[in-house]
């Protein structure tokens, strides 16, 4: 496992430095309590965070739900380990995002609205996915699961499934870079992206609903905190 000794190899800001992002360039609710969060019905919404935030945990509780496919490498891992489990895993991780990215092709064939689960911090993948959405007439949202490493590494401890200090410091760099690119409103990140929202762990486990009915945010504080925006190009607040 990763250690705090192994998270020098990054610079200081991937240690949990925050990362503030202006309301032009997206929706930061770290901090804020929300209720629920709602996307455009036959969206393609992505959930990202690096290796033990807690992607697995958020999807597991709140999805999946009638009408909502919700597609992860780790599926195809199951399935492959089958045959080839007795190999070590580095060997055949190529073939399981390569199944991966071709279930996402095939399902955006359908009607369903999809949930991707990724780590966010490959850039070809994020560019995949959206130009494969694209293609397909659907918009892609990004949901970034931003927390600080150490608990990334608790996560990963908890879950038994340890990421390489190498690959996990490496993790850490992107992200801190995916979310400087989100913080500059003219990154072409913008394009791409109908919406990116980011929330922190508090606010992922106040999460009670992620829905595919219209953009929409309902905040868990009181209305006069809340602001009509449902509709509007970035997410808003809706009673």
């Amino acid at each position: 496992m990763a250690t705090l000794a192994d998270l020098a190899v990054l610079d200081p800001a991937a240690t949990g430095a925050t990362v503030h992002i202006a309301p032009a360039a997206g929706r930061d609710l770290r901090g804020r309590p929300v209720g629920e969060l709602g996307f455009p019905a036959g969206s393609l919404l992505v959930v990202a965070g690096v290796p033990g935030a807690g992607k697995t945990t958020l999807l597991k509780r709140l999805l999946p739900q009638p009408g909502v496919r919700v597609l992860d490498s780790e599926q195809e891992r199951a399935r492959l380990s089958r045959y080839l489990g007795a190999l070590p895993y580095r060997y055949w991780r190529p073939l399981v995002h390569a199944s991966h990215y071709l279930r996402l092709l095939r399902a955006l064939r359908g009607r369903e609205s999809i949930v991707v689960h990724e780590c966010g911090t490959r850039a070809w993948a994020r560019k995949l996915i959206t130009a494969a959405a694209g293609r397909a007439g659907r918009r892609t949202h990004l949901l970034l699961l931003d927390v600080d490493p150490r608990v990334a590494l608790a996560g990963q401890e908890a879950r038994k499934r340890k990421v390489r200090p190498s690959v996990f410091a490496a993790h850490c760099r992107n992200w801190q870079r995916l979310l400087r690119d989100v913080a500059d409103p003219g990154h072409p990140i913008h394009r791409d992206a109908a919406t990116i929202t980011i929330i922190d762990r508090a606010a992922a486990a106040g999460l009670t609903a992620i829905r595919f009915a219209g953009l929409r945010l309902v905040a868990t504080a009181g209305p006069a905190e809340a602001q009509a925006g449902e509709g509007n190009d970035r997410i808003g607040f809706a009673a």
